[in-house]
Formats: C-alpha cells, sequence, structure tokens
C-alpha cells in the first residue's frame, strides 16, 4: 500500500469515528429530551426540526469528506456546520485539515480562531487571525482581533490599532464601520506618561510660575 493510500485510509478512519461520536452526541441530546417533559413543551417544533436538518447536513458533508479526503470545499462546510452544533472537537479536527489542504485559503483559518475563541483559547485564537490577515486583509478580521486584544487579552492598544485599520478600509462595509466605531469609542487608550522635557504648553507660558514654590 503506497504512502498516500495509508494516508486517505487513516483520514477515512478518522472521519468515520468522529461522524461515529458525533451520532453518539445527537442521541444523547435527544435522550435527555425525551426524558425531559418539560423541557419538550418548552421546544419549537421548528427549532427540533432545524436541529435534525443540520444532523442530516452534517452527516451528508460527513460522508462526502469521507469518499474524498482532499474535498477543501466541503471540509470547510462541515467545519462551518460542526461550529453551528458547538461540537469544538470536530470542528477543530476539521479545520486544522483544511488549513493543512489549502494553506492559501484564509478561511479554514478563522474559523479555526472561531473555534479556539469559543474554547477559551483565545491567545491562539488572536494567532490564527493574525495568519489570515497575512494571506488576506478584511475589516471584519481586524474587528475580530480589535474586541479579542481588548476584551480577552488585555491589550487594548493593539485592539485599537487593528479596530482603525478596519475602519479605514475602503470595502468595509458601513454596518461592520458603525460596530468598529461604538469598540473604539468604548475604549479609549490609557494617557502616555509625560517624558521629560515634554512640559505642557500652558506650563511652558508659565515660565518659572509654574514650579513649586520655595520653602522659606
Amino acid at each position: 500500500m503506497t504512502d498516500s493510500s495509508k494516508r486517505n485510509t487513516s483520514s477515512r478512519a478518522l472521519i468515520i469515528l468522529l461522524g461515529l461520536g458525533l451520532m453518539v452526541m445527537l442521541a444523547v441530546s435527544l435522550k435527555e429530551r425525551f426524558e425531559s417533559p418539560g423541557l419538550t413543551e418548552q421546544r419549537r417544533p421548528r427549532a427540533a426540526a432545524a436541529q435534525d436538518s443540520e444532523a442530516q447536513q452534517i452527516g451528508k458533508l460527513m460522508r462526502q469528506v469521507a469518499e474524498n479526503p482532499n474535498d477543501g470545499t466541503a471540509m470547510v462546510h462541515l467545519v462551518e456546520h460542526l461550529i453551528g452544533a458547538q461540537n469544538w472537537e470536530a470542528a477543530e479536527t476539521f479545520a486544522q485539515r483544511a488549513v493543512t489542504l489549502d494553506t492559501g485559503n484564509s478561511k479554514p483559518l478563522y474559523l479555526l480562531g472561531v473555534i479556539m475563541h469559543n474554547q477559551g483559547r483565545n491567545k491562539e485564537a488572536a494567532e490564527a487571525l493574525e495568519k489570515v490577515l497575512a494571506i488576506k486583509d478584511e475589516a471584519s478580521v481586524r474587528y475580530s482581533l480589535g474586541v479579542l486584544y481588548i476584551h480577552y487579552l488585555e491589550d487594548p492598544a493593539k485592539g485599537v490599532k487593528h479596530l482603525s485599520a478596519g475602519l479605514h478600509d475602503a470595502n468595509a462595509p458601513e454596518e461592520l464601520k458603525k460596530a468598529i466605531m461604538q469598540e473604539l469609542e468604548k475604549t479609549p487608550l490609557p494617557k502616555q506618561p509625560d517624558q521629560p522635557g515634554n512640559a505642557a504648553p500652558a506650563d511652558k507660558a508659565k515660565g518659572k510660575a509654574a514650579a513649586p514654590a520655595k520653602a522659606q
């Protein structure tokens, strides 16, 4: 068996295992729903139908990727649906594979950043989004990075820098620019300490009068 065949066989085995894991998660969810009548009554039929449809779509994409492990488009769609189902572990596995399949495609990297953020791995999420910018600089990514640095990584200066760059992106939609402006207004930069020799103009005008009075 060639190395390529071995990789394909291994990939398909991994996909099948993840698919089985996903079905188990779905079964547990359904079991809890039926064992909790009050919870079942509160759920709208449309919501249940949407969940069933999502599970079917995930299953379909799982089979598609199993048949063709090099189908990057199907893999990205699968990652998006797994994110929607909040199956973070499987979503990350396929996102990493999608990144490897097409290193020039920024979307899998962006999705990977989303997944890492939802797992509380904000530093790694920021690193993934910084790599996205190296491939394709977009205002939406700048906005995401700005929010990450300001609210999760305690680096407002870096966050404001990304938000400002996104705001000046000529291709940024007006709605996104409005959201960026709101973040900038809420995030004033800390004042820089005065440097020696940089006296304020008013103090310079006062000259010696600005100095503390000498003790008698």
